[in-house]
């Protein structure tokens, strides 16, 4: 088995993640094949990712523009080829650009038959538009593509791997947290999920300058529901997404509306027999996780990965307070997600999916490679 990967965006927040993930994973499973990375601006922190990478995962690197030739290789770069090049050395392109900016690469890997992967903040319809009006000829598959489902691999893997695309979008760091712990409640008659969001909204340096006032409520709804129920098409999804002046995590506070009578234990097992999800529990001999810089320090600290200390998994409390409607049960739960690191597997089985893995291998293979853990948090995680 052999794929050739190229990356854009490679010192990306998304990227950079992805990076490490697919060369660990390649590694375990013993797929040949380069590692390719496109150079655009020569900027200190892209300057500091080539030379961690080209030691991690022994990357090569293609230039965008030969104007930057001489800043890279001042640096120590070794130049493979130019941006046709990398196309055409590439077998599959993960597309990790901000929101907006991926046309151009889509254009190439077209031009080149590359597969593609779109991380969770692009916009397809954009795209399908930006190539109508460019006047680039598409085939049939790539339109269907454009409009399919995301990709979440816990969830349809088995349905992208028949459907054989060119082009996959991995959902989004709280829709992949979303759509996990809908994974796991569904079986047990979940009709909807209704909630809120709240989004970090601080950078590190930025946050300083931001008011704890500064929460900007969404005034509808979020993509986020939308996408998930894309995957998940039997259940409602009402999710508002907002603002918060926070570093890290994402926090979900989200309504489980279940037809019949359910109990919070129900929902806290299946979580926990849930890949990719861990269970926190708020009161532990005493000491009460009730608050998210603590969760987040204790389970980094307490739990050391293979690639970087970076949450992998779904946080999820025990603290659900169950509400009985009707014929129906409202569980009101609250969830922390890491920003970017929560959808790396998703990757990794975007790029397992192009090299034609098979399907009753791939959940636990990647698991297995990254170090990624389910169950309750210390004591009983797998």
């Amino acid at each position: 088995m052999k794929l050739n990967v190229g990356f854009v965006g490679f010192d990306g927040t998304e990227s950079k993640r992805a990076i490490p993930a697919i060369h660990q994973v390649k590694e375990a499973e013993g797929i040949e094949g380069e590692m390719n990375i496109l150079l655009r601006s020569s900027h200190a922190r892209a300057k500091s990712m080539l030379s961690k990478f080209r030691r991690m995962c022994n990357v090569r690197a293609f230039l965008t523009d030969e104007k930057d030739r001489a800043a890279w290789e001042k640096v120590g770069a070794r130049i493979e080829g130019g941006y046709d090049d990398f196309f055409e050395e590439s077998d599959a392109i993960v597309i990790g650009t901000p929101e907006g900016q991926e046309l151009p690469y889509i254009e190439a890997s077209i031009a080149h038959d590359c597969n593609m992967v779109l991380m969770g903040g692009a916009h397809r319809g954009d795209i399908h538009n930006g190539l109508a009006e460019k006047n680039i000829g598409i085939t049939e598959k790539i339109k269907e593509d454009l409009g399919r489902e995301f990709f979440f691999g816990l969830g349809n893997y088995d349905r992208f791997l028949k459907a054989a695309p060119k082009l996959v979008q991995c959902t989004s760091c709280n829709t992949t947290s979303l759509c996990r712990a809908v994974l796991a409640a569904s079986p047990f008659g979940l009709r909807a999920v209704l909630g809120n969001l709240d989004r970090r909204s601080g950078d590190p340096q930025n946050i300083i300058k931001m008011s704890p006032n500064a929460i900007q409520f969404g005034s509808g709804v979020g993509h986020q529901g939308n996408d998930a129920a894309t995957v998940f098409k039997d259940v409602k999804f009402s999710i508002r997404a907002s603002k918060v002046p926070i570093t890290m995590p994402h926090v979900h506070q989200l309504n489980f509306v279940f037809e019949g009578e359910q109990e919070p234990e129900m929902l806290l097992e299946q979580l926990s027999n849930t890949r990719r999800v861990v269970v926190i529990p708020y009161d532990d001999a005493g000491k009460k996780h009730d608050w998210t810089g603590e969760i987040l320090e204790a389970f980094t600290s307490g739990f050391e990965r293979p690639i970087s200390p970076e949450i992998f998994e779904l946080l999820f409390s025990d603290a659900i307070i169950a509400f009985r409607l009707g014929n129906y049960t409202i569980l009101q739960t609250v969830m922390l997600v890491e920003q970017m690191s929560v959808p790396v597997p998703n990757y990794a089985e975007a790029y397992l999916l192009f090299c034609g893995f098979p399907a009753d291998k791939v959940h636990s293979s990647v698991d297995r490679a990254l170090g990624v853990v389910h169950g309750v948090w210390p004591d009983k995680l797998v």
